[in-house]
């Protein structure tokens, strides 16, 4: 039995788990609390083990076969609860839907969220791992704790990861578009992982919807939170254009992606003038300046052509905007945001790329390579 059928025998449980889910929740004995029980799980499980696997990857210290057993295990924790989670919150919107207990917008973003996540999880696989997956296993097993250097690993992992110094080496102007755009987005996304906790979560647990109480300290942090990020991602696209102008007809074009930029400008803007719109909606209030600019241009849409527009219409602009913008991630250069920092790992470990070399010419001469 080869590992590929062991490792689809091994699905089917926790699959069908997933599904019983799905079926209890459409029947209507599950209530939100459990998918979102598993979403918790599922973020534990991913940041226990992305922290065990860093340990493993950039220290040698502790037990090699120990850490590399518990991080994979936490990892494959993580996406079945993850898995869980979606197949127990479909199941139970589903009824709800069916019941005629959701409202429309809800009804709509449902499947849009669903497809556009789905669509860029599977690209994002396809792109890093399933193009990768030939040379895994053609050179997997060089890949050893004692091959890596921790060293070159911590100090690529700093300069080329973190703060981007070869790109400061090229151009601070790229330098500077491009950490405004990368790091804000980033930065998004985790406040956005936290908002869903905090937003979704905390009240089908039975907790207070804070969310709901506009001048709640947590929700005007996370507006200004937003507000910063956003800020960051809108300024970033901005230079990305500016610069576009001028490489262009110069060899420096090839790395301008402009669809993408206008795309994720868009995405921001639309974002902006949305929380503009709501802030607009409710009594002045100094506090809602923590929304700097979202609340600035509150003011700016009174007797604005953009003011007679529905916070309807804009939320369905905004968020389903967002939703093409995730799908279409994979589709175009910013899906290197992911690629590039895990290449430039791998291009540190001197030692493993000259036994890949190694491999490959005894391999052309018919042997075989020693670890």
């Amino acid at each position: 039995m080869n590992s590929h059928f062991r490792l689809r025998i091994g699905m089917l449980f926790p699959l069908a788990v997933g599904l019983g889910f799905l079926i209890t929740g459409l029947l209507g004995h599950l209530g939100p609390a459990w998918g979102y029980g598993f979403f918790l799980a599922a973020v534990s499980f991913f940041v226990a083990g992305s922290i065990v696997f860093s340990v493993y990857v950039f220290s040698k210290s502790f037990s090699s076969e120990r850490l590399k057993s518990t991080w994979s295990r936490l990892l494959g924790f993580g996406v079945w609860s993850y898995v869980w989670s979606v197949a127990a919150l479909s199941g139970y919107f589903i009824r709800e839907t069916i019941e005629g207990r959701m409202e429309t917008e809800w009804v709509l973003f449902g499947p849009v969220a669903l497809t556009a996540i789905v669509t860029v999880e599977w690209g994002l696989y396809k792109i890093l791992v399933v193009k990768n997956l030939p040379t895994w296993n053609r050179f997997g097993y060089l890949v050893t704790r004692d091959s890596i250097d921790p060293v070159a690993m911590r100090r690529t992992l700093v300069d080329d990861v973190i703060i981007h110094r070869s790109l400061w080496s090229v151009s601070g102007f790229r330098w500077l578009r491009h950490t405004l755009i990368y790091w804000g987005f980033v930065m998004m996304f985790g406040l956005e992982i936290l908002a869903v906790i905090l937003r979704e979560a905390w009240p089908a647990f039975g907790g207070e919807d804070i969310w709901e109480i506009t001048t709640h300290p947590l929700r005007l942090a996370f507006d200004l939170g937003y507000d910063l990020t956003g800020s960051m991602v809108l300024i970033g696209c901005l230079m990305a254009l500016v610069w576009r102008v001028i490489v262009n007809k110069k060899p420096e074009r090839k790395f301008a992606d402009t669809v993408t930029v206008v795309f994720l400008l868009f995405v921001v803007v639309s974002g902006f003038i949305l929380e503009a719109q709501r802030l607009a909606a409710l009594p002045p209030d100094a506090l809602y300046w923590m929304s700097f600019l979202g609340y600035a241009l509150s003011f700016l849409l009174t007797g604005n052509e953009l003011s007679g527009m529905s916070y309807s219409a804009l939320w369905y602009i905004h968020v389903f905007g967002s939703c093409a913008f995730i799908a279409y991630v994979p589709a175009r250069r910013l899906v290197h945001s992911c690629a590039t920092p895990i290449g430039r790992l791998m291009n540190s470990q001197t030692k493993l790329i000259a036994k890949k070399r190694e491999a490959n010419i005894v391999g052309l001469m018919g042997g075989h390579v020693n670890d």
